[in-house]
């Protein structure tokens, strides 16, 4: 199957007699063209191995969309023609969830019109949160296996728990972390404007069914103080306890990406 070539335009000075022509292949990054006359995406090998598709598979345009409906609106807003160093929460077709580093350059070709040029890779996943509260998922476990150890046994026990759960620097929630909910966080944010930003990252971690103890760790907060921003949000919101605050949660996140889906399907 034949690949997309590019000519690159260069300053005068360094012109010569022939054009200058690199195949999307040899192209060192992970490398997607969106052509916006006939909807077309065009991928290069290192994009189809970071998407998990396989190589020369058609991408799905409308798929893609019903999977990812907030993605049209993030492109929508970016106004300039070079936007580089972004993060995106994805879900790839089959279903897993990853965090991208992109960077867009848009063009306008006589004949194709308006192209999208993305460069994009895996954001690192070492403190990604849902690998934390795993972590964490497994610490009373850990916990367990202390009374059956010997004198060295209980030392390097001791070591993980200080190195995995107690050190004031290990394993905090950070900004970059919070890309893995920006869907839910800004469905929060906009139904419920009254709720600070704090409020609006626990009931991201809430809906998402981390636990109060999880959600503890991860904020480097104390248990009652995540009990007390809680009962803070049930008062905001009126409703009674966690389970109905949960709930409400989850029904308001399914419901935007339904109506998201239903608008994706029209503008097909």
């Amino acid at each position: 199957m034949p690949t997309q070539r590019f000519q690159i335009e260069i300053d005068r000075k360094y012109q010569s007699d022939e054009d200058i022509v690199v195949n999307i292949d040899e192209i060192p990054f992970a490398t997607a063209l969106f052509l916006s006359s006939t909807r077309e995406v065009i991928l290069n090998k290192r994009a189809y191995d970071i998407l998990e598709m396989k190589e020369n598979e058609v991408f799905d345009l409308t798929a893609w969309q019903r999977i990812n409906p907030y993605l049209e609106d993030i492109m929508k807003k970016i106004e300039q023609d070079i936007v580089i160093d972004q993060k995106a929460h994805i879900i790839l077709f089959n279903g897993k969830h990853e965090i991208l580093n992109y960077s867009l350059t848009r063009i306008f070709n006589q004949k194709l019109g308006k192209i999208s040029i993305i460069h994009f890779s895996k954001a690192s996943e070492k403190y990604l949160v849902a690998s934390i509260s795993s972590l964490y998922s497994i610490k009373d476990e850990i916990a367990k296996l202390k009374p059956y150890l010997n004198r060295t046994g209980k030392s390097l026990h001791e070591g993980i728990m200080k190195k995995y759960f107690r050190e004031e620097t290990s394993q905090q929630l950070t900004l970059d972390d919070l890309v893995y909910y920006e869907k839910e966080l800004k469905i929060i944010q906009n139904a419920f404007p009254l709720l600070s930003h704090r409020e609006v990252i626990l009931c991201g971690l809430l809906v998402n069914d981390i636990d109060s103890k999880d959600i503890a760790s991860i904020t480097n907060r104390t248990i009652d103080s995540v009990f007390v921003t809680i009962h803070r949000i049930n008062k905001k919101l009126d409703v009674l306890n966690k389970k109905q605050l949960i709930d409400t949660l989850k029904e308001l996140v399914n419901k935007n990406g339904e109506n998201q889906r239903a608008v994706s399907t029209v503008q097909s």
